[in-house]
């Protein structure tokens, strides 16, 4: 992992001592001010003050296509945040299998907690950005920012309902209805506009990657993409991308 810039979680908090008793908040830095998803975040409950630290202890890691941002079984003591690009969630089976438990796109978090050996790896779906913060430096700002830990429990609790929504994916819905929520996913996290009556959906996974984490062959992915397009759901599907109807055909 990139290395952290500053000196340890005593000097961390000599610096949020130091700033608090500040008169004059120095300005945010540039960088988080242009930052895409700054309000989604720890950053947007972060005080000016609090920035000029951020600014210091920060680190953006670049993380190539193929690249592992975090390997499973091994520790992790920061946070992750996507800035660009995706990343493919994925863990190994007892078998030996590998199953793919999830994506993160841009705003989303990624090693919540630190630990001694990850449960998961993460993986580049794409030349890739991050953020990382370490955790000593989350535990020390959020003494004065409690919005900081109020977010990362709200985020905790997300990834949980996440999980909770993978099970009953996999448990509950037929393979239409699987692929079809999964689209619907996709294009909330990252879709846009297509232009009459269309989203525009990229898609950074593979369709082996996708049929993995919704549990189905990649034969059975293939004829139920075919079908939505007959219903005229999916306008087109490439490789990399598809159209889909922005409301349900008549």
């Amino acid at each position: 992992m990139a290395g952290v810039r500053g000196n340890g979680a005593n000097d961390l908090k000599s610096l949020c001592d130091t700033e608090a008793g500040d008169h004059d908040a120095p300005a945010r830095p540039k960088a988080c001010d242009l930052c895409s998803v700054r309000e989604k975040s720890i950053c947007a409950d972060l005080l000016p003050r609090e920035f000029a630290l951020v600014e210091k202890i920060i680190a953006r890691r670049a993380a190539p296509k193929n690249r592992a941002l975090m390997s499973e079984g091994e520790p992790n003591d920061a946070l992750f945040v996507v800035v660009q690009g995706s990343f493919r969630l994925t863990k190994h089976l007892e078998d030996g299998r590998r199953q793919v438990t999830g994506f993160l796109f841009p705003g989303d978090f990624a090693g919540l907690r630190p630990t001694p050996a990850n449960a998961y790896a993460a993986e580049a779906l794409e030349d890739s950005l991050v953020c990382t913060f370490p955790h000593s430096f989350l535990d020390t700002i959020a003494a004065d920012s409690p919005g900081v830990k109020d977010r990362l429990i709200a985020r905790g609790q997300t990834e949980y309902h996440k999980a909770q929504d993978h099970i009953l994916l996999l448990g509950r819905k037929t393979a239409q209805e699987r692929v079809a929520a999964f689209i619907e996913m996709l294009d909330k996290a990252i879709g846009e506009d297509g232009g009459e009556d269309t989203r525009f959906v990229p898609l950074p996974m593979s369709r082996q990657d996708i049929a993995d984490y919704l549990g189905l062959r990649l034969e059975t992915l293939s004829r139920i993409m075919g079908a939505l397009k007959k219903q005229g759901v999916i306008r087109e599907a490439g490789r990399h991308s598809m159209l889909i109807s922005r409301r349900p055909p008549a």
